[in-house]
């Protein structure tokens, strides 16, 4: 049988792509016991019951399983039948593969194109020289083409697809003389002929080819049809790349022309006799670029000619440099300032060679002691965190750490900022968490005001009023939307309902205030509260609104995203995902991005709701993403944090945790945070997803995270509101409130809000105020 997205094979393995090739079928999958992902590849349903197809499938599986593990080969990690049909399970790549290069380029920088041919050769020679058997002696690919050399994230070369892979030294049952197998473009006139006799250096050809394409743009023979393009690939002379391109190196036209040769016999003989060769000419390729501009990836270094905004493997920035001989460029990527820093306190000149991990962490504690002293608390809170990463039982530096982080805070400027309201879920229309008012932990109680039995909706703050919705019995039948003075906490005014009020309302222009009631969205005079219009729906409304200009948008739990005009609640337009839409929109730059239990981020045209592209993740989607530095961040109940580009969908790296997230992540500078079911805080670099710190609270933490003043404040349903330091998560202050914290914290008006499970609102302002 075929599985479609979100089917489980066995029940433990979860679908999230699907990729239907000639004969088979590749899905990648999340492994729900461990949150890998592997790539299986099956038959095609039509051809299960063929059982030369089937034979074909697991002699496949038996000659890649051989193969053992290379860094220069997709590794295939086991072979299963379940129900009849052969599985064969692959580690996942999670990049592109140099056909889709070559699509969008045509042809490649030289010298980095000579870093993929040695990576190719590295796995080739592997290949062709392993030990198989008694009397087998390595394999022939017999399929070498662009689309199955993968590109890892790191623009390493990873060979594909062994499906006409030949044992050497075996018999050959499923190829016979006059059938052609493997891509024609790419096949040696052998092939053509007698497909079996294809030896090593069938694949040099292959490669060959590919190195014509990537130097060239075109490849070295056409034909209006099949039979043409054969006639072609047995019969004539391709034209030297020179005749095509020009300043192309001679050396490396020789190499190339020489893997074409038709005469096996005057081809490279090995893998490792083409990497001589191109070893050699690497200089004058080197040459033959100098002083020319081009575009390198600051992550994975990439290099190109084309001016992409995004590098095409790994998503990282692209910066221009200037080449010049033997592979130097006149600007290297400027070092971040933090990494600067780590690297002068990270890496401390050892006292000798014998120096024990306790005497290294002994000699960065006095070091880190005496900056503190100094009042450079910044670097002293950094060599602390190192000694701990030495020694977690370092009592001593872990009370400094405590110490330095609060006087730092205590450092800070205390004088007044501007207000700022906080007029939605998630404070701003790019849902980042983040406010430019500053109010600096400790902070002390400035009211605390029952409004129900239970709060799990997040406040919104506009123009010296907090909105915030509840329950008001335990039986969660009945609601209540209160609008409260943020100075006082005094009810300006209350509506009740025949519902519970679980999300947060959004506040348009300081005057309407939009709430989800049930099947309800409302429309409320924000000063007085009255109704001034109601849009009803089929079904249940699940995710706070957002309004943006004109228009609202909200989900409904039968997979709808509706836009309605903010002034009279007409439909504007609609759009049905496949299941619910729990996941608050996030609206910018004419695009609307929502979540759905479906496991889809999907990019919406704001104005008519037509799909632009989706995202599939492993999990169900139940926080707003965030819009960040031209990002997108998401967050999924796989325990992921995916970074998307926004063009087109594309995953720039992810971040695992240890269990479901279900909030949303904050944005500020360089760090994206985000609560875990683990318990923890996480704070992520936004650019490369790395891991820079966690917090340990007592319980899950499904509240949203909130950034002001370099303090991150975020509930937990351990019952805390805690402030972490935005740069080394230490906690700086914390609160217990008499319940749950499931609701995101607002900052606004010099106060921090948030609600509990125990039917309060609370208000929290610098002790300083």
């Amino acid at each position: 049988m075929e599985f479609q997205l979100r089917d489980s094979i066995d029940d433990q393995y979860k679908v999230i792509e699907k990729h239907r090739g000639g004969m088979s079928v590749v899905y990648v999958v999340l492994d729900e016991f461990s949150q890998r992902r592997f790539a299986v590849k099956t038959l095609k349903e039509e051809l299960l019951a063929d059982r030369a197809a089937v034979k074909r499938f697991s002699r496949e599986a038996k000659t890649w399983l051989n193969l053992g593990r290379h860094p220069n080969i997709v590794e295939a990690i086991i072979y299963r039948e379940m129900d009849d049909q052969p599985f064969l399970f692959l580690d996942y790549v999670a990049g592109t593969d140099l056909q889709k290069l070559f699509d969008s380029e045509k042809r490649l920088f030289p010298p980095q194109l000579l870093k993929f041919v040695q990576q190719i050769c590295a796995g080739m020679e592997y290949i062709h020289n392993l030990p198989i058997g008694p009397t087998e002696l390595g394999v022939v690919h017999r399929d070498l083409k662009p689309s199955n050399l993968m590109l890892t994230r790191q623009a390493n070369i990873k060979i594909s697809d062994f499906g006409l892979a030949k044992v050497r030294g075996g018999v050959t049952h499923l190829t016979e003389t006059g059938q052609g197998v493997g891509t024609y473009l790419y096949m040696p006139p052998e092939q053509f002929t007698d497909a079996a006799s294809a030896d090593r250096t069938s694949d040099l050809y292959s490669i060959g080819v590919v190195m014509y394409v990537a130097t060239t743009g075109q490849p070295p023979h056409h034909g209006s049809n099949l039979g043409v393009l054969i006639r072609s690939i047995l019969s004539d002379e391709p034209p030297q790349p020179s005749q095509l391109v020009p300043n192309v190196p001679e050396p490396l036209e020789e190499v190339i022309m020489r893997c074409l040769a038709k005469d096996r016999a005057e081809r490279f003989q090995s893998f490792s006799e083409l990497s001589q060769a191109i070893a050699d000419v690497e200089s004058s390729v080197l040459e033959a670029v100098a002083g020319q501009s081009a575009v390198r990836c600051s992550q994975c270094e990439y290099m190109t000619w084309r001016r992409y905004s995004s590098c095409p493997i790994c998503v990282g920035p692209m910066e221009r440099v200037k080449y010049r001989s033997y592979g130097q460029t006149d600007t290297a990527p400027p070092a971040k300032r933090a990494d600067i820093q780590q690297q002068s306190t990270a890496n401390p000149a050892p006292a000798g060679a014998d120096t024990s991990t306790a005497e290294a962490a002994q000699t960065l504690f006095k070091r880190a002691q005496q900056w503190q002293h100094e009042g450079d608390l910044r670097r002293s809170i950094a060599l602390f965190r190192q000694v701990l990463a030495i020694d977690p039982e370092h009592t001593k530096a872990r009370r400094s750490l405590d110490e330095a982080a609060l006087a730092l805070v205590r450092q800070r400027s205390q004088k007044a900022t501007r207000a700022y309201n906080w007029p939605m879920f998630r404070g701003n229309i790019t849902r980042t968490g983040y406010t430019p008012e500053v109010v600096l932990p400790p902070l002390r109680l400035r009211w605390r005001k029952k409004i129900g039995h239970w709060v799990i909706a997040s406040p919104v703050v506009a123009n010296g009023v907090v909105f915030i919705g509840a329950g008001i019995d335990m039986g969660m039948n009945t609601g209540r939307i209160s609008a409260l003075a943020t100075t006082t906490g005094n009810v300006l005014w209350e509506q009740e309902f025949n519902h519970e009020v679980m999300h947060s309302g959004c506040v348009l222009g300081g005057k309407t205030a939009f709430f989800a009631v049930h099947n309800r969205l409302l429309a409320l005079d924000a000063i007085r509260g009255d109704i001034l219009w109601q849009v009803n729906v089929r079904a249940h409304i699940s995710a706070s609104p957002v309004a943006w200009q004109h228009m609202v948008y909200f989900g409904t739990d039968d997979g709808h995203l509706v836009a309605v005009s903010a002034k009279s609640g007409q439909q504007i337009w609609q759009f049905k995902a496949d299941l619910g839409i729990c996941s608050p929109p996030l609206v910018w730059q004419g695009k609307v991005y929502v979540g759905s239990l479906d496991h889809r981020l999907y990019a919406l045209d704001a104005s008519s709701g037509r799909e632009l592209w989706q995202y599939m993740t492993g999990g169900e989607i139940y926080g707003t993403p965030s819009f960040h530095q031209g990002r997108l961040y998401v967050c999924s109940a796989d325990h992921r944090l995916y970074c998307l580009e926004t063009l087109h969908g594309r995953r720039v790296w992810e971040f695992q945790t240890q269990g479901p997230l279900e909030s949303s992540p904050a944005a500020w500078q360089s760090f994206i945070y985000t609560g875990s079911r683990d318990g923890r805080v996480y704070a992520i670099d936004a650019t490369t997803g790395d891991h820079l710190w966690h917090f340990q609270a007592g319980d899950w933490v499904n509240s949203s995270p909130a950034v002001s003043g370099r303090s991150v404040y975020v509930g937990s349903h351990d019952g805390n509101l805690y402030a972490l330091d935005t740069h080394t998560g230490v906690c700086l202050w914390q609160y217990q409130t008499g319940g749950e914290v499931q609701s995101s914290p607002a900052v606004s008006d010099q106060s921090v809000y948030v609600g509990s499970n125990d039917g309060y609102l609370c208000a929290f302002a610098s002790r300083s105020m």
